[in-house]
């Protein structure tokens, strides 16, 4: 049977969600170190400088989608004025950090959910829900200030009973600053949160996706208010339980915990496109090394070891040329995130995986290659074992 849908100030909750999401992310990094960025239209590339990946919103506004391929946009960028930066991942991850510190000065209830978002959660405080709402939304505004002095990097922080529902209001958030408010939003008990969630796309909501998207509104379910007033029986006919914990999610009912604890890692991939094909084995080889040790060292500041590793190669399909994928993989005699050991079991994967040529003799001309620790455990659980 169908539940009720969105109630603004419904029942009160015994603690509300906030999620908290840095603004152009990358863009904001390069502005931290850069002042004089700062009112500059900012574009941030992929690996190899191949696509866009981040857009100041200068930079959104001359409508460049996110993910297009730089070559394409390259003059109009220029035209525009936009300065154009490869991406720094070690900066990105440190800024990162530095803002989650700032975060669980609030509160410890902190989960990081990316590298630009973080959930955070606190006992919801006394008062009518309109009392609550403004009070909600002056912290968000304190939190926003905090991260800003304290790291430069500008956040949108936005308030309800439900994780979902919290990523709702950070759109509506977002709204706001585009229309040059503060994007800080308490969805509970705001007056218009039943106005927003009829006008909310349900293919913005959190966890449904183009295709869900697409399905819902061909059975009456366009928006995300509409989508929280859809049957049970229904959601769980026509799609899945996970669409519908979104659905109870929208009405209101918390189905997805805080996670503190972090996740252990099962895979880790590094990989990079090469900026010309590639046939010499031993300039692939290297790369293979380079990425091996900077997997290990990724395993290595998560606390992390492999049980085994892969490596591969790729022409990806591009060019008139033959066209090939390989891949191998061995479990390490120990599991280890050792830069030694994983380059040399990456560089032995790689060397039963490389074919030179084809049939005809035709040179393999690679456009990428990369390595992949699996099976990953926490070094701590490892030393128990050990010592058992």
């Amino acid at each position: 049977m169908p539940t009720s849908g969105p109630r603004p100030g419904g029942s009160r909750p015994r603690r509300l969600f906030a999620l908290v999401d840095c603004s152009a992310f990358y863009c904001s990094c390069e502005r931290v170190f850069d002042p004089s960025l700062e009112g500059v239209p900012v574009a941030v590339l992929s690996n190899n400088d191949g696509c866009i990946i981040a857009r100041s919103q200068e930079v959104k506004d001359l409508g460049i989608p996110m993910g297009a391929p730089f070559f394409k946009h390259r003059d109009e960028l220029a035209a525009a004025g936009v300065r154009v930066f490869s991406s720094n991942y070690t900066l990105y991850g440190d800024m990162s950090r530095r803002v989650m510190a700032v975060l669980e000065t609030f509160t410890p209830d902190v989960e990081v959910y990316s590298v630009d978002e973080a959930f955070l959660t606190v006992s919801t405080p006394d008062g009518s829900p309109e009392s609550v709402c403004v009070e909600m939304e002056q912290r968000a505004r304190d939190i926003r200030a905090r991260v800003l002095r304290w790291t430069g990097i500008p956040v949108r922080v936005s308030w309800a009973e439900t994780k979902t529902l919290a990523k709702a209001a950070s759109e509506w958030a977002k709204e706001r600053l585009r229309s040059g408010g503060e994007p800080c939003v308490c969805l509970w008990g705001h007056p218009g949160r039943e106005a927003w969630l009829e006008r909310m796309d349900v293919g913005d909501v959190w966890g449904v996706g183009r295709r869900w998207g697409q399905s819902l509104r061909d059975l009456g379910g366009s928006t995300a208010a509409k989508l929280a007033r859809m049957p049970d029986r229904l959601l769980r006919q026509r799609f899945n339980v996970l669409l519908l914990r979104t659905a109870m999610e929208l009405r209101g009912v918390s189905c997805l915990p805080l996670e503190q604890a972090p996740v252990t890692r099962q895979t880790l991939v590094k990989s990079r496109s090469f900026g010309e094909p590639v046939a010499d084995p031993g300039a692939i080889s290297q790369a293979v090394a380079t990425h091996a040790a900077r997997a290990a060292e990724k395993l290595r500041a998560e606390g992390l070891v492999a049980g085994r590793i892969s490596a591969f190669v790729t022409t990806k399909g591009f060019g008139s040329g033959p066209h090939r994928s390989g891949g191998c993989d061995e479990a390490l005699v120990e599991a280890s995130a050792d830069t030694t050991a994983l380059v040399a079991a990456a560089r032995r994967c790689l060397a039963r995986a490389y074919v030179g040529t084809d049939a005809r003799g035709r040179p393999y001309r690679y456009r990428k290659a990369g390595v992949s620790p699996r099976y990953t455990t926490r070094w701590d659980e490892l030393a128990v074992v050990r010592s058992a």
